[in-house]
């Protein structure tokens, strides 16, 4: 029932949460793995400064540790929903990271995750994105902000559009539909972090963002457990 009601809200609202998608437990477990894999990236803050940020990219090319995530069957039961897979064409991960929102980090500006690709899809998006909440999403610590019913646009949004905080606790998992405008807030919190797993998956006949096989080498590819490789 849960994952038919988070279909019904991204397919009516262009986003969904699913509460309490881990317990307590699990995410302190991958609150450590998140610290264990994070590495310090160049970002830009708010005065146009560097600043060094502890974040991940293609995260699922370097390590096993969160696979159990990225292919969880209540996951990927919505995903396939929301896709409606081709034939054997399947669903692909196209990227996956540690996103890390800290305080005087540059906000992204709006955006939509389908304009990887060069013309905006139809009927079904191209792309859905999935957060979930390792620290607790709140206005403070720069929750995710997203523009309700924008995916059924056909047009590109204005940056001053009024968008929806999206307000989490940890082990709650954010699923948006790849046309929904959206963009990070801003952490006012010193000292505080808002990290968060993610994981995007597209159609299985569209380019994955990190290319086939998210970038991994053939050994490395052929020594995956079967519960990933499918998705690869």
């Amino acid at each position: 029932m849960m994952i038919n009601a988070i279909v019904e809200q991204i397919s009516d609202i262009g986003f969904g949460i699913f509460k309490g998608f881990y317990d307590n437990a699990t995410i302190a477990k991958y609150s450590e793995l998140c610290e264990k894999h994070s590495i310090s990236r160049p970002f830009t803050n708010a005065d146009g400064q560097m600043i060094m940020v502890k974040s991940v990219k293609n995260l699922v090319a370097k390590t096993r540790d969160f696979d159990e995530f990225f292919s969880d069957s209540r996951l990927t039961s919505i995903l396939e929903r929301i896709l409606s897979p081709v034939d054997h064409w399947g669903i692909k991960i196209s990227d996956t990271g540690i996103k890390n929102v800290v305080s005087g980090l540059r906000t992204s500006s709006m955006h939509r995750d389908d304009d990887l690709y060069p013309q905006l899809a139809r009927g079904k998006p191209f792309t859905v994105n999935s957060l979930l909440a390792i620290d607790p999403f709140s206005e403070e610590l720069g929750a995710t902000k997203v523009v309700p019913g924008s995916h059924k646009w056909d047009h590109e949004v204005v940056q001053s559009e009024k968008a929806e905080s999206v307000l989490l606790d940890p082990g709650d998992l954010l699923v948006m539909d790849g046309r929904t405008w959206h963009q990070a807030g801003k952490n006012i919190r010193e000292g505080e972090s808002r990290r968060a797993v993610n994981v995007y998956y597209c159609a299985g006949w569209c380019q994955p963002g990190h290319g086939l096989h998210c970038g991994m080498t053939e050994a490395a590819f052929s020594q995956l457990p079967r519960k990933i490789k499918q998705f690869l």
